[in-house]
């Protein structure tokens, strides 16, 4: 099997197709829709749970087994039926015609895998196995979420609203560089935990006016 590239992928309004009405579907249909994918499922039949997202207006439905004609349109497709052949079916057609496609059943029939991840604030922390052992990938990741100090949330906000700061009030390259790496910086990390708002404030106002001096870790 090929190695699969780790990436980041804006799915805001982008178009999902689930094949598949069962509780599979429903996970994926959850994920989908927390990252702002407009979700449709096809199935002729469905769990309680995907229903009552039916029914919330949150996802559309199609009463119908999977067609090819389903696939129009879709930036990406989850093959979660049951049945390996639909799965098969499906991903090969998706793969035809272009489309991002996730078969549960049979990974070297996917063009992408959903890793295990955790989220913390605008810190994403995802392990994969490439579809070999996704149950080693979730013991990994719940590894890893209960190593993360729960501050991290807090942090990367803070360090999503300063970058841009940084980089408009530094001109110099090799210093700007050199701020972003400390204020990233565990030392820097723990004394986000412990300083008051105000005095924070102050020491930020000294790293960017170069009045505070420190030293990459």
């Amino acid at each position: 099997m090929s190695s699969f590239c780790p990436l980041n992928i804006n799915l805001q309004g982008r178009k999902c197709l689930i094949i598949g009405g069962g509780v599979v579907a429903l996970r994926k249909a959850k994920l989908m829709l927390g990252y702002g994918a407009v979700v449709t499922v096809v199935s002729p039949y469905l769990v309680k749970e995907l229903q009552e997202l039916i029914n919330e207006r949150q996802i559309a439905y199609l009463a119908d087994i999977y067609r090819p004609a389903y696939l129009q349109q879709k930036f990406i497709v989850i093959c979660a039926t049951d049945d390996p052949q639909v799965n098969r079916s499906a991903a090969a057609a998706c793969r035809e015609r272009g489309i991002l496609v996730n078969s549960v059943s049979e990974p070297e029939n996917c063009t992408i895998f959903f890793p295990a991840q955790f989220r913390k604030g605008a810190l994403s922390i995802a392990v994969s196995t490439d579809g070999s052992s996704p149950a080693l990938a979730r013991r990994l990741k719940n590894e890893l979420q209960e190593q993360t100090d729960p501050a991290y949330a807090e942090f990367t906000l803070f360090l999503k609203n300063i970058r841009p700061r940084v980089i408009a009030t530094i001109e110099n390259s090799a210093k700007r560089r050199a701020v972003l790496e400390y204020l990233a910086g565990e030392r820097f990390f723990n004394a986000f935990k412990k300083t008051d708002p105000a005095d924070l404030k102050s020491l930020i106002e000294k790293i960017l006016s170069g009045e505070a001096e420190f030293d990459i870790e």
